[in-house]
């Protein structure tokens, strides 16, 4: 005998009810996820996740929606992050690389864990959430420019070593050469210039509609920008405001909290040389 989906012993799962073959009800998903059906209720409340609905009102999960929920619980529970700083984190989406090369977040893990730092001493010395921490390291949420840039301060590295550049270090690096670093879904990607330069690091940002350093930074040493194309809007300290267009050149101490954003209303590319290179 056939049971009607309805009874309690019906299998959990419907074929062919949702992207990717089939989805699962309630009971199931809990079982599987490792929590009770109400916390499913209440992570749904909270924006967490949005399952399917049947005709008869039943949610039905998806096996996204599975991955999602883990993610959740793992956060939930064992990293304690509260609802609205896992809506963050899902909302920015997973590291998804463009170019050659990406952020490794494992290696920033490698990086914290090699100088005996928790994520709370992490935290402290980088002035970023243990959170936000654990989600780049798990390439759960991108890094932007300034929280990269914070972390790889406060374990007395450079931006730089995140590019895992390749041993040849010769003067020529060709376009198809570059070493680059593409930062998730910030919409900011970095290409190295030069590999065998000791006083200055040069790259080329290209930086999409809206992109921003998301927040200042500071460090060692002097900084030149000129811009290729697009629109750049800089801020320096707490006063100073500059917008560059097409051909602009700026400089400033790196020592000065400076942040930037994208205003153009499409791509900006422009020259950026650090010196030393401390970034």
């Amino acid at each position: 005998m056939t049971l009607p989906p309805s009874h309690p012993h019906a299998t959990a799962r419907v074929e062919g009810s949702a992207a990717g073959g089939g989805s699962y009800r309630i009971g199931e998903v809990a079982r599987r996820v490792g929590v009770s059906a109400s916390a499913l209720r209440l992570w749904e409340q909270q924006g967490l996740v949005r399952p399917a609905r049947s005709s008869g009102r039943y949610r039905l999960y998806s096996e996204e929606d599975l991955a999602r929920l883990r993610r959740v619980r793992r956060m939930r529970q064992e990293e304690r992050v509260n609802a609205p700083g896992i809506r963050h984190i899902l909302a920015a989406g997973p590291v998804r690389p463009v170019g050659e090369r990406a952020v490794d977040p494992r290696q920033l893990r490698v990086l914290r864990r090699e100088r005996g730092f928790s994520l709370a001493e992490a935290s402290r010395r980088s002035g970023l959430s243990t959170s936000l921490i654990s989600g780049i390291e798990r390439a759960a949420v991108g890094g932007s420019v300034s929280a990269l840039q914070r972390l790889t301060a406060a374990y007395g590295v450079t931006m730089l070593e995140l590019f895992a550049v390749s041993e040849r270090r010769g003067r020529l690096v060709r376009p198809k050469e570059r070493a680059v670093l593409q930062l998730g879904g910030s919409g900011v990607r970095i290409e190295q210039l030069a590999v065998a330069a000791a006083q200055l690091e040069p790259q080329l940002f290209v930086l999409k509609p809206g992109a921003t350093s998301d927040g200042a930074y500071a460090h060692e040493g002097e900084e030149f920008l000129f811009l290729i194309s697009g629109a750049l809007t800089v801020w320096l300290g707490e006063s100073e405001r500059y917008q560059l267009t097409e051909g602009d050149a700026l400089s400033f101490p790196s020592t000065l909290q400076h942040r930037w954003r994208n205003e153009a209303s499409g791509e900006t590319r422009l020259l950026w040389i650090n010196t030393p290179p401390t970034f």
